[in-house]
């Protein structure tokens, strides 16, 4: 296998370019409750995606997930589940905040939390601190950190310029969703460091290093799946989804394709995170993945705010926040490459 800084961030854009593309198929559905397209989503990027590339992958897909310790099955999955309730809320946050604003918040969040605690809680960001290359990437993730506040405010701004507002955008519900959604968006870091006795197990199969990370993706996003559908259900009780479907079939079958569109863009993103995070750990930087996967989400979620005229009537102020933090993404993404 390769290995280059290069790669690792190469990589990274590519998974962070499809997350911050899945949404546009969901946005494109009518006629729907939310919850019928997120479930259709999560049984495309939660079950089935992860499930298809390890059969490809590994000889005996029920031999090797059956020789799994459950400890490590267990603490896998939980961590998985706490972080389907990101993917849950992430949703929910783009729903009400928008592409700009929403990747701002949650992410700047998850950021911190997904790249700081890990190391933390292993006893290694002493450690880190002691090097030349830990200092830079940990410099970067500060820099990322402004960036992210610097697009979240620009958003702020753009809310009390811009008189009208276009769907179900709002902010004030949309905010505490978001930070809820930060904080459990990163349980993945934690559930792909539970999953590192699997990402060894495959490597025992023969499994490319590149692909060492998608067989724990079956038990992560099992994990997530589970919240996901438990929520889902709820809402499509409460709501009367399954009899709405039934009555109207004029958009059932594209609706469902969009759905499931958007849940393959959405696993590609761990697809590609999971090239990047070799790359970077091959280098001993595997601890700042997460924090470059987010800043490349954020940058790419307000590159699409644009494409999509989120900003239409904004002048001044808000736009030229939005710039400034997404160059500022870019610099901190340039000083952990540089690290």
């Amino acid at each position: 296998m390769e290995t280059s800084i290069e790669l690792g961030i190469f990589y990274h854009l590519l998974g962070a370019l499809a997350a911050a593309s899945f949404y546009i198929p969901i946005s494109l559905i009518k006629n729907w409750q939310w919850e019928a397209s997120w479930l259709i989503n999560g049984i495309a990027s939660w079950v089935l995606m992860p499930m298809l590339v390890s059969i490809i992958l590994l000889p005996d897909v029920g031999a090797f997930y059956a020789a799994i310790p459950s400890s490590v099955v267990m603490k896998t999955f939980l961590f998985g589940a706490l972080w389907g309730l990101g993917g849950l809320t992430f949703g929910m946050t783009l729903r009400y905040l928008g592409l700009s604003i929403g990747y701002g918040v949650a992410i700047g969040i998850t950021l911190v939390v997904g790249t700081l605690l890990p190391p933390l809680l292993d006893g290694k960001l002493a450690d880190l601190i002691g090097t030349t290359k830990g200092c830079f990437a940990l410099t970067g993730v500060v820099i990322a950190v402004v960036g992210i506040a610097t697009t979240s405010f620009a958003g702020h701004l753009k809310e009390k310029t811009v008189a009208t507002r276009r769907g179900e955008l709002n902010i004030k519900r949309g905010l505490p969703i978001a930070l809820f959604c930060g904080v459990t968006s990163a349980f993945m870091a934690f559930a792909i460091e539970a999953a590192e006795p699997i990402q060894k197990m495959a490597l025992a199969q023969g499994v490319d290093p590149l692909y060492q990370v998608m067989p724990g993706y079956v038990i992560i996003m099992a994990g997530g799946f589970t919240t996901n559908l438990l929520y889902c259900l709820y809402k499509a009780r409460r709501n009367h989804t399954l009899q709405q479907l039934m009555d109207d079939s004029s958009h059932r079958w594209r609706n469902a394709l969009l759905s499931a569109l958007a849940g393959v863009i959405w696993y590609l993103q761990f697809f590609f995170y999971g090239w990047g995070h070799v790359q970077m750990s091959a280098l001993q930087l595997g601890f700042v993945s997460w924090t470059f996967h987010m800043s490349m989400l954020v940058l790419c979620g307000g590159a699409w705010g644009f494409v999509l005229k989120e900003w239409r009537g904004c002048r001044g102020k808000p736009l030229y926040y939005q710039l400034a933090g997404m160059m500022i993404i870019v610099m901190s993404t340039l000083l952990i490459g540089l690290s």
